[in-house]
């Protein structure tokens, strides 16, 4: 009784209001955005990074658009970069990098790579950085949303696929290495439109509270209700999403009372999406 009162609470009280324009970034080296983060030390502070074809970089731009500094991976070759998560994890601020796309659905392994999220506003390369090498239980998959719980580092992969999503956990991996993805579950997912069945992001609120998943047409969030590793099972509020050319990456906002949405395309429009209150 207690969990079903409390997941009604939750429903209750989260709706989102209509999208607005955030900022547009126009920059040459950021055409198909991704992946999207923001920073949980630093207001107004935001990441993204480019779909396949780019090299193992990444960016920081402010609300206003404007792209203040470029990260490279030394050593790292970039396949297909799908989606990013920011977060604080025991006081301590990363960047994972989700090497997770496979449209062939033929790798024998994907990459996830940590970084310590960079302050300096200024174009560095960072050669310290953690690499998990994840293998599915049971076969390669086409995935674009991850996120990692910001109570202890558990991984989530949500995958692309026409015919139904998949949930799979990578528990908190304690060093680079080798790991395995396990299955979790089904998600069912369809939002209308074009592709409103296609995962092509995630996240978790900061608190760790909700898990925003999209599509190319629109979004759902799931209250945390108990575990999160059954976020999936809980009764969503489906968020309207603004008209993208292929919107490829959801987050939260530092505080966690709005939404940020990215797309393909140059120039790059960034929206915001606000928590009713």
């Amino acid at each position: 009784m207690f969990v079903t009162l409390a997941l009604a609470s939750a429903l209750q009280q989260r709706a989102y209001m209509q999208p607005e324009t955030l900022c547009t970034i126009d920059d040459t080296r950021i055409t198909e955005s991704s992946g999207i983060g923001a920073s949980p030390s630093q207001d107004g502070v935001f990441f993204t990074h480019n779909d396949s074809g780019d090299s193992a970089r990444f960016f920081r731009f402010d609300r206003t658009g404007l792209v203040r500094a470029e990260f490279t991976l030394r050593g790292v070759r970039a396949i297909d970069w799908e989606d990013m998560a920011v977060v604080r994890i025991a006081g301590t601020n990363y960047i994972y990098l989700a090497d997770v796309g496979d449209n062939a659905e033929s790798r024998t392994a994907v990459q996830i790579y940590r970084v310590n999220e960079p302050t300096e506003q200024r174009s560095t390369e960072i050669a310290t950085y953690q690499k998990y090498v994840i293998t599915y239980e049971d076969k390669p998959h086409n995935c674009e949303g991850f996120f990692v719980d910001p109570q202890n580092g558990d991984f989530y992969l949500v995958t692309k696929s026409a015919t139904g999503s998949e949930v799979f956990q990578v528990k908190a991996p304690p060093r680079s290495g080798n790991y395995t993805a396990r299955k979790l579950g089904d998600l069912r997912i369809s939002t209308g439109g074009l592709g409103g069945n296609l995962v092509t992001g995630a996240d978790i609120s900061p608190n760790g509270k909700f898990v925003i998943v999209r599509t190319y047409s629109g979004a759902r969030e799931y209250p945390v209700i108990g575990r999160v590793h059954d976020w999936f099972k809980q009764s969503f509020v489906s968020v309207a999403l603004p008209a993208e050319m292929q919107g490829e990456a959801i987050c939260y906002s530092r505080d966690g009372l709005a939404l940020i949405t990215s797309t393909e395309g140059k120039p790059t429009p960034i929206s915001i999406i606000g928590l009713r209150r």
